[in-house]
């Protein structure tokens, strides 16, 4: 659709939050008169001060709205499906989020997105900092910092997108000139009602790609595979794997080392082999199938000057929430992973460390934990929390030593005291208090920030 037919419809935005008020603010400086719409007074009434145009969304003749710009906190698919939307939807309206009326404006603009279940933020915050070391213009945005209508325009450069699945539910038109779906395993079911519907979603990241374009799959999980046979039979973009630990991908890790196939011949040769080992800010093997993203993309752009880029890796520092070493207290770790709200990207946590005094729970997600049992070996003890903690009580207690606590203050203290007393008789020993909860945060906590914040604000108070 061309501007000058868009300039002439009516565009509402449903959810006020910060892509909300973004997108009207973008709108308005383009010369439109966006209604908005919030459920929440307050929100409203903020809005409202901000100079925002406030119409009842469920009192107007909806069919008046030519578009409606929906944020993405609000589900647009399934049986959570807003009103608001179910109601649009048959009236005709066209049904999009900010992202989607980006492309509206800008189709030709660079943009790389990112997607996975877990890895998204740490991987499109490392390829920011990366480009910005070796002298790339890019802007980072989408589900993670800004919303992409207040980011600078990146010139010859790139767009840098996170994107989630609730962003991916109404993407129609949107291009990416390189798109990665680092991983997929379980998550946000409650949304999308089912694992195969979450799954369709993430595929929209490769949707509209051409020949040019370049499709990125992490091939460490079944359904990441099957995805690549589908895209390997479309035969629309050219399309790299990357696997932490299949030697047949392009790109992959063994023995701590990344090797890159010569991807522009035959693939059987090593173009280059990478000592990961020199990344020790960097920790962890699923952040190496992360790194091997990177190298996919600057590969893709003719960015060959590995000095630079291992220069720029080695002084990225890990983002917050993200196996965060808090501080050390005789020996003991105190690690803040409050980001694992699911049990894959606990998984992860538990492979990284030993003698593991592990805080555990919140708004359950998954009920079985077996995922988790090859590393019950090194779980000291574990600390239950939040509404989950009588579900994993029940698993655990044929397993492993366990505390149900009332809160996160709670637990904190009891670890702290558990792992001092194991330091005391075990004097070699490091152990790890790991917040590792591999459930959502909002029982209790407004995000995992908060979360994690709390238990930051904790740890720093405990006494040596």
């Amino acid at each position: 659709m061309t501007l000058e037919l868009l300039s002439k419809k009516n565009i509402a935005i449903l959810g006020l939050s910060k892509s909300g008020i973004s997108t009207i603010k973008f709108l308005k400086k383009k010369g439109f008169n966006p209604i908005g719409w919030d459920d929440n007074a307050e929100i409203r009434r903020k809005a409202k001060n901000k100079g925002i145009r406030i119409e009842n969304l469920k009192k107007i003749n909806i069919k008046k709205i030519s578009f409606l710009v929906v944020s993405p906190g609000i589900p647009s698919i399934g049986f959570k499906r807003h009103p608001l939307i179910k109601k649009a939807d048959l009236a005709g309206t066209e049904i999009i989020n900010d992202i989607e009326l980006f492309f509206r404006f800008y189709p030709k603009s660079k943009c790389i997105g990112i997607t996975g279940t877990n890895g998204k933020s740490t991987t499109v915050s490392l390829l920011h900092h990366i480009f910005n070391k070796i002298g790339i213009r890019s802007s980072l945005g989408g589900n993670i910092g800004k919303p992409i209508f207040n980011l600078k325009n990146p010139g010859n450069g790139f767009y840098i997108l996170e994107i989630s699945s609730f962003q991916l539910e109404l993407m129609k038109t949107a291009r990416f000139k390189i798109g990665i779906i680092l991983n997929i395993t379980n998550d946000h079911l409650e949304r999308h009602g089912n694992f195969q519907r979450y799954v369709s979603e993430k595929i929209k990241i490769f949707n509209n790609q051409q020949k040019s374009d370049l499709s990125v799959i992490g091939v460490d999980d079944q359904i990441s595979s099957k995805i690549l046979n589908k895209i390997k039979k479309k035969n629309i973009s050219e399309v790299l794997t990357i696997s932490g630990n299949n030697k047949k991908s392009d790109i992959y890790i063994k023995n701590n080392y990344l090797y890159i196939k010569n991807i522009f011949e035959n693939k059987k040769e090593i173009f280059k082999k990478i000592n990961l080992k020199k990344f020790q800010n960097i920790i962890s093997e699923h952040n190496y199938q992360n790194i091997a993203a990177i190298y996919a993309v600057l590969i893709k752009i003719g960015f060959f000057n590995w000095k630079k880029i291992e220069n720029a890796i080695k002084s990225f520092v890990g983002l917050p929430h993200r196996l965060q070493k808090i501080r050390e207290i005789n020996k003991i770790s105190y690690i803040n992973d409050s980001k694992a709200t699911n049990l894959d990207s606990t998984n992860k946590a538990l492979s990284s460390y030993k003698k593991i005094y592990w805080i555990l729970g919140g708004r359950l997600k998954e009920k079985n934990l077996s995922i988790l049992k090859k590393h019950f070996f090194k779980i000291e003890h574990v600390f239950l929390l939040g509404e989950s903690k009588k579900i994993y009580e029940n698993y655990l207690k044929k397993y492993l030593s366990y505390t149900v606590t009332e809160n996160l203050k709670e637990a904190v203290f009891l670890a702290h005291n558990l792992a001092q007393n194991y330091v005391i008789k075990y004097t070699s020993s490091k152990p790890v208090v790991l917040l590792s909860p591999g459930c959502s945060s909002l029982d209790e906590w407004k995000n995992f920030e908060e979360r994690g914040n709390a238990f930051i604000r904790l740890v720093k108070k405990l006494n040596n």
